[in-house]
């Protein structure tokens, strides 16, 4: 667990993972127990940065744990591993997958930038966020694809034309006769 208990930068917990190591949450197996997460974060300015490595969450007779909770402003970066389990988001809580990704619902699927791949069930709630960050060095298909493949494509939006403004638009011929008529009354006096 990363936490920070005051308010500050200064006090907040930094870590990061890599190949090799396991982060296991612990079991708790009975009628009401409640797995624990592998990894929690937790706090103003804490801060995990993950490049490898296995997150395990804990089971539980009511519910599991999951791989990573990330709570009340923490943030977690991931270029790489593998999450055996959901991921949760919460209270201001930011997360962002480097690499080929896309979001669909609640699923986030795509390449990580040393071509390994990820698709996991993210939760968000009270303001957690998810945040796509395309690697520089990799390069996305952005082309729509016409057959299936193993990996995201990801398409540019379309452009929307916005609506001019009622003032730039063409005027009818029925207001254009009545301007007329207007401008010939009032030319008059």
């Amino acid at each position: 667990q990363l936490s920070n208990g005051q308010s500050t930068v200064e006090t907040a917990s930094y870590a990061e993972f890599y190949d090799g190591i396991n982060v296991i949450g612990g079991d708790a197996p009975g009628p009401d127990g409640m797995g624990g997460n592998a990894l929690q974060v937790n706090g103003f300015g804490t801060e995990a940065t993950i490049y490898g490595g296995n997150f395990i969450p804990g089971k539980g007779g009511k519910f599991d744990g999951s791989s990573l909770y990330v709570l009340n402003s923490g943030s977690v970066h991931i270029y790489g591993g593998n999450f055996l389990g959901e991921i949760e988001v919460t209270r201001n809580g930011i997360i962002q997958f480097h690499g080929c990704f896309l979001q669909n619902g609640t699923t986030v699927y795509g390449l990580f930038p040393d071509e390994s791949e990820l698709e996991i069930t993210v939760r968000t709630t009270f303001g957690g966020q998810i945040v796509i960050i395309p690697d520089g060095e990799q390069e996305c298909d952005t082309a729509p694809s016409s057959t299936p493949t193993r990996f995201p494509t990801i398409s540019p939006q379309p452009t929307v034309v916005p609506r001019s403004s009622a003032w730039m638009r063409p005027l009818s011929p029925c207001t254009l006769l009545f301007v007329g008529a207007l401008a010939s009354f009032f030319h008059q006096y």
